[in-house]
């Protein structure tokens, strides 16, 4: 537990220092929203969920876009090459990055719910406020995964784009892919959709929990075991 805080220091000093990193988790959400508020109907339920969407999309900015280009661009530093060789469990880093991606979220979802509660006026209870950060953060903790897996695998000069474009189609596949067709069952693999009914049960109570429970498990777990792979293999390297 002790190395675990040690590298969720580090890592969170790191990000302190970095200005562009600050930028995609503080501000660009937030900012988005802000842009992007005049375009959702006047219905209360419309308004709340796409107000979920967006506090979604503020974790999944930071623990899936943000950790994904940082591991990518960390990688092949020499001390990230020298950490990898040491004899320390890869549990205790992945906690450390964890823990480190679980407080800026926090950061985020507090920004984005005081702009959504005391700007845009959103009608939503203290309850359901709190659901949906819950809900944001567990979903968090799938998306890191797969952004450290990615970031990992990904080549440092192309990860940039890859992860940019990544966030936006995860970001559309949460809410805006047509329900008819082969779509209706794209949808329903998509990790952000699953993430955003789960979220959404609170406001509506027909949606099952079954398949968002089981689909961000599976992803929890495949990441995990993919990430542990191309950890060790980097070792070997």
């Amino acid at each position: 537990m002790q190395l675990a805080k040690s590298y969720f220091k580090l890592y969170f000093l790191n990000t302190v220092r970095n200005t562009p990193a600050l930028f995609f988790s503080l501000i660009f959400p937030p900012l988005l929203l802000l842009l992007t508020s005049h375009q959702w109907g006047p219905a209360r339920l419309d308004r709340i969920e796409s107000f979920v969407v967006f506090l979604n999309y503020s974790v999944q900015t930071v623990s899936f876009m943000l950790v994904g280009m940082g591991v990518s661009a960390e990688k092949n530093f020499e001390w990230a090459k020298y950490q990898r060789t040491l004899p320390t469990p890869a549990s205790a880093m992945v906690a450390g990055r964890l823990l480190h991606t679980l407080c800026l979220c926090c950061i985020n979802l507090t920004t984005i719910s005081l702009v959504g509660i005391f700007v845009l006026s959103i009608p939503v209870t203290l309850t359901e406020i709190s659901y949906f950060f819950s809900i944001a953060l567990l979903g968090g903790i799938p998306m890191a995964l797969m952004g450290m897996t990615i970031g990992y695998a990904a080549n440092a000069e192309s990860s940039r784009s890859i992860f940019t474009l990544m966030n936006l189609l995860l970001l559309f596949g949460s809410f805006s892919m047509p329900n008819t067709n082969f779509f209706s069952y794209v949808k329903e693999v998509i990790p952000t959709y699953q993430w955003m009914m789960l979220s959404s049960k609170i406001i509506r109570p027909e949606i099952s929990l079954i398949a968002p429970i089981v689909c961000l498990g599976a992803y929890t777990v495949v990441f995990a075991f993919l990430f542990q792979k191309i950890y060790f293999k980097g070792q070997k390297t």
